[in-house]
């Protein structure tokens, strides 16, 4: 674990002006940590593919733009993804999926939300506009309880599964502006630049799966119905 040097309010104005206009959505699959805002951007699991980039990246391109842009300026470690939660109160976890240290730092108008980690005792960090390093695969961390408006970004390498090795990285998407509207600029060799976006973004992973039909209880009651009335038929056929 290594405290960096704090930074300027200045290095999160971008940020916060996007921030405030346009709120993350909702995760409902943290179940281990907590229902709340709090999504991945850039390289993420995919379900039976290779991980890729996250749709979060190509429904809001500029955040991904702002993202990459910090990071440029004040992440000192590779990554792979970001993690960025909004008022989020994470409960004491291991971030499984991740490999070496990670890059954590809060902003916002708030007080109080200091992250603790155990080592093997706990310890509270104010990360208010002071980044910290930290390995949050092995060490065991969680949110304190917080007061206004509090947004964290963790910059973080995921760990492929071993049937799907990463196949794609990062650099290979870039967000862009075209024709006054910011998407993503997938560039592969070989082939001509491909622009994700709301409207066009990558497959999903179960696009064309067909699904098993639902019976309804409807049919489920008339399904019954008809069985009552073919053991009737057969009880009184004995008689």
């Amino acid at each position: 674990m290594r405290e960096l040097e704090e930074l300027d309010e200045s290095a999160f104005r971008e940020l916060m002006d996007h921030l405030t206009k346009k709120n993350i959505p909702i995760n409902k699959y943290r179940t281990g940590v907590g229902v709340g805002r709090s999504q991945c951007f850039g390289m993420v699991r995919k379900r039976s593919q290779a991980p890729d980039l996250s749709r979060q990246s190509w429904m809001d391109a500029r955040l991904h733009y702002l993202l990459m842009k910090f990071a440029r300026l004040h992440v000192p470690i590779p990554f792979t993804s970001v993690q960025i939660n909004d008022s989020y109160k994470c409960a004491a976890h291991k971030d499984k999926h991740n490999s070496g240290d990670s890059y954590i730092v809060g902003f916002g108008a708030y007080t109080g939300g200091e992250l603790v980690l155990k080592l093997p005792e706990d310890r509270e960090y104010n990360i208010r506009h002071r980044p910290i390093l930290f390995n949050g695969a092995e060490i065991e961390h969680w949110t304190k309880d917080f007061v206004g408006r509090r947004w964290t970004i963790v910059f973080h390498t995921l760990v492929s599964p071993t049937k799907f090795p990463m196949i794609k990285n990062l650099d290979q998407y870039e967000a862009v502006v075209v024709d006054g509207s910011w998407v993503i600029a997938y560039r592969e060799p070989g082939r001509s630049v491909r622009y994700l976006s709301k409207k066009n973004g990558l497959d999903h992973p179960l696009k064309g799966r067909k699904k098993k039909p639902v019976e309804t209880p409807t049919e489920i009651i008339n399904d019954a119905l008809e069985l009552m009335r073919e053991a009737n038929a057969s009880h009184s056929q004995s008689v």
